[in-house]
């Protein structure tokens, strides 16, 4: 399974538990502001598999046009396929233009365009001038707190709306168990460890971009979106659990403590085969605008 492969099934496994989990006052709000404008240009930043688009498609009445904001150009490929199947799904027609796919039908047209490249680099990418709005889907998590800051600094400078869903916040497995909460934080260790660009900000997203959002000037709403996920979905869990199993000890040194983490994630891994293990996955929702 290439390393593509792989966070394409995830992006796309989590599409129920996301939608399910987003925060619908949050929502409701970007929604109603929106909603005098004859038509949208929207941008989505990390795009991955397109997912957060085909999401929105659907609930957005005006038409719309698309850009997709990606540095994995392999991942926008995939979002094409998954946007023209979803467009026989749902009554559309598809039409393929090098970069670009429209979506048609009796009432609505969707503009969809593939932009390879870092939303670090935004200005350099696309006339932000023109566009409505921004999103992000499980994104932020990832950036450190400079990163986030240079990205509001920039869409201050052109007064652009972001709704910005699904950032991560914590986790617990049920039932507890010895050791979850040791090796759940060695996990958030792991997100918030010293990279190129800084630290990640893991957990700590949420608190930060509350602050940084109001911060710039923006007039924010936030809500939580949890994951609740059961012990009949064994895939999802070992998906989770694979995710710690990979990274954990790329920062763990001591023989003993690796021994340790192997013997806790067998036994998730036996108590996930007999459907005796469920997990809760924290994150919020923001929704900030300009006035």
């Amino acid at each position: 399974m290439t390393k593509n492969y792989k966070l394409a099934q995830w992006l796309e496994l989590r599409i129920p538990y996301d939608a399910k989990g987003r925060d619908s006052i949050v929502e409701d709000s970007c929604q109603q502001y929106l909603k005098k404008r004859k038509s949208l240009k929207i941008v989505d930043l990390g795009a991955g598999t397109g997912a957060n688009c085909r999401y929105y498609l659907s609930k957005i009445s005006q038409d719309q046009e698309w850009f997709l904001v990606e540095q994995n150009e392999e991942l926008l490929e995939i979002a094409v396929e998954k946007l023209i199947i979803w467009a026989q799904e749902n009554g559309y027609e598809s039409q393929l233009q090098n970069s670009r796919l429209v979506l048609k039908n009796q009432v609505h047209k969707i503009t969809i365009h593939r932009i390879v490249g870092s939303i670090l680099d935004l200005e350099n990418l696309i006339d932000l001038n023109t566009f409505d709005l921004a999103v992000a889907n499980a994104v932020f998590d990832l950036f450190s707190e400079k990163q986030f800051q240079t990205l509001l600094e920039c869409l201050k400078k052109y007064q652009l709306p972001m709704l910005a869903t699904i950032n991560y916040t914590g986790m617990n497995f049920i039932p507890q168990t010895e050791n979850d909460s040791d090796f759940i934080k060695y996990y958030h260790h792991h997100m918030q460890r010293h990279q190129d660009f800084g630290r990640g900000m893991g957990p700590e997203c949420g608190s930060f971009m509350w602050e940084a959002m109001k911060g710039i000037g923006m007039k924010v709403l936030q809500g939580e979106s949890p994951w609740q996920i059961s012990n009949s979905d064994p895939v999802f869990l070992e998906f989770i659990l694979g995710f710690m199993e990979e990274s954990i000890p790329e920062i763990i040194e001591e023989a003993t403590l690796q021994d340790k983490l192997n013997t806790w994630l067998l036994e998730k891994q036996q108590m996930i085969a007999q459907k005796k293990l469920s997990s809760n996955v924290a994150h919020q929702d923001f929704w900030g605008y300009w006035e």
